[in-house]
């Protein structure tokens, strides 16, 4: 009997030989075609382009290939600030998935969101979904300038964001806004809550829009990284 999408994928491609590299480190481009980012490795090859690592995938599995990513995209924040995203997608051992990153260059801040659906899922519907949750959070702004100009005090009484890697080995820090702030700042924009309970909830950062039956089959806790 000829094994299932998702166990094929699973065999070919382990969670921990799919690694997801910083793209700072990427700069020589993909060793099979040059194009940048490469920041993808397939066991111990690497680094890849996305479109590479969906051909070695679909040749490995026997799965379609997957289309070329959409181009890139621009949302217009509350603040009026133009963020340029471009889309990246490949197939994941629990599903496909479709990412939107900010392209900041050599900037390590910006906004970053992404989609899991079932491996036949509709692309393009993936790729809609991920478009308005980023234009949804986009234009909400959870900071705005201190009266004083110098720092940033919250617009309501909550805030979200995203926590990424120190490479200099030091604590996470935290991305609001598509701003990267210190742990400094942070406490400056929540000093006027002196005194008042707050609540941390950790979210997953990839929203799961795989069928009942997929996430039953693999479990929620194979979501990619």
């Amino acid at each position: 009997m000829r094994p299932s999408a998702s166990t094929a994928v699973a065999k070919a491609v382990t969670v921990r030989a799919l690694v997801f590299m910083d793209e700072l480190q990427a700069g020589t481009g993909c060793r099979e075609c040059g194009r940048r980012p490469a920041d993808q490795w397939l066991n111990d090859e690497g680094p890849l382009c996305d479109p590479c690592l969906n051909e070695r995938i679909a040749a490995v599995t026997g799965m379609p290939r997957l289309p070329l990513a959409p181009p890139p995209v621009e949302v217009v924040g509350g603040d009026g600030r133009r963020h340029g995203l471009r889309y990246r997608l490949w197939r994941a051992p629990t599903g496909i998935s479709v990412r939107l990153v900010e392209d900041r260059g050599e900037a390590d801040d910006g906004f970053e969101f992404a989609v899991l659906g079932d491996h036949d899922a509709d692309v393009d519907q993936l790729a809609a979904q991920v478009r308005a949750e980023a234009e949804a959070e986009i234009n909400r702004c959870y900071l705005e300038p201190t009266p004083q100009g110098a720092g940033w005090q919250l617009v309501g009484d909550n805030a979200a964001g995203r926590l990424v890697a120190d490479m200099d080995g030091g604590p996470v820090r935290v991305v609001v806004d598509g701003r990267t702030l210190s742990w400094e700042e942070l406490g400056e924009a929540l000093s006027p809550f002196e005194g008042w309970r707050f609540r941390l909830t950790i979210d997953d950062p990839v929203t799961d829009a795989r069928s009942d039956a997929a996430k039953a089959a693999l479990g929620e806790q194979d979501l990619p990284g």
